[in-house]
């Protein structure tokens, strides 16, 4: 019997830094932390490609592109059951490594 080893995200979601009292954290973003920390890099969106895979994932049904993720191995789901943030980027960096984008060797 094959299994799959399946990766959680939650588990590489960098912790968020404490804030001093006033301040947002508009400008801390989780989402490049995550998928750097999963694929060693972030989908840089600037790039025609990239912005194209961003719509299909948008675009898509959010249980299909969850399972999709799942199917390619990264559960994007908290404990709770739901995404977490930035799980659009991850998907969008699995469709890039389908498309030849990036590589993982």
């Amino acid at each position: 019997m094959q299994t799959q080893t399946v990766i959680r995200a939650v588990d590489y979601l960098p912790e968020k830094p404490e804030l001093a009292e006033g301040t947002t954290d508009e400008l801390v973003s989780e989402t490049d932390g995550l998928t750097v920390r999963l694929f060693g890099a972030a989908p840089d969106y600037t790039q025609k490609e990239y912005e194209e895979l961003w719509q299909v994932v948008f675009n898509a049904d959010e249980k299909e592109m969850i399972a999709y993720c799942r199917k390619k191995g990264v559960d994007v789901l908290d404990d709770n059951g739901y995404p977490v943030s930035g799980w659009r980027d991850v998907a969008v960096m699995l469709k890039a490594i389908d498309a030849g984008l990036v590589s993982l060797a």
